[in-house]
């Protein structure tokens, strides 16, 4: 005999089930990108691009500035900006403050390669999620930092758990 609280329990598990199986959707989806788009000679890959967004928010930062912010490791950031420049699309000069250091801008072409491939992702985002309410896009937001910090935190863990041993 069901009573209503496992009457209750089984649509939310249902919720959270599908939830799980999205999730690991985006993931797998993200993932296959990430490994076509490095087949890709002289595209822009989505780390590039996500650098250069980066950029176009703050130009003149440092490679661990870029590395920091784009959650890549700094030789991976020194790789990419080799070619990234190679492509003219991003220059590297050294810092008046401090001549260790290297800054990197964004070129003219640069630019508006970020800006067209930013307002195509920004197109096909608006058209996707068009039918949504704005409340629908706040949960659906607050959804996925809860699910970024489950990662985190069981990041941090795992760094917790290899120090101990």
């Amino acid at each position: 005999m069901n009573t209503p609280t496992k009457q209750r329990a089984r649509p939310r598990e249902e919720a959270l089930a599908q939830l799980r199986f999205a999730f690991r959707g985006v993931m797998a989806a993200t993932r296959r990108l990430r490994g076509r788009e490095t087949h890709r000679h002289g595209e822009l890959s989505l780390a590039q691009y996500h650098l250069l967004c980066g950029l176009a928010e703050r130009d003149g930062l440092s490679a661990g500035e870029l590395a920091l912010a784009a959650d890549l490791s700094p030789a991976t950031v020194t790789q990419m900006l080799d070619s990234l420049a190679e492509m003219g699309l991003v220059e590297r000069n050294r810092s008046e403050r401090d001549r260790r250091v290297v800054t990197c801008t964004l070129t003219t072409h640069g630019r508006e390669l970020q800006a067209e491939r930013h307002a195509r992702l920004e197109q096909s985002w608006r058209a996707s999620l068009g039918e949504f309410s704005t409340h629908d896009l706040a949960t659906a937001a607050a959804v996925l930092d809860r699910l970024r910090a489950i990662f985190d935190d069981l990041n941090t863990d795992a760094h917790d758990t290899s120090r101990d041993e």
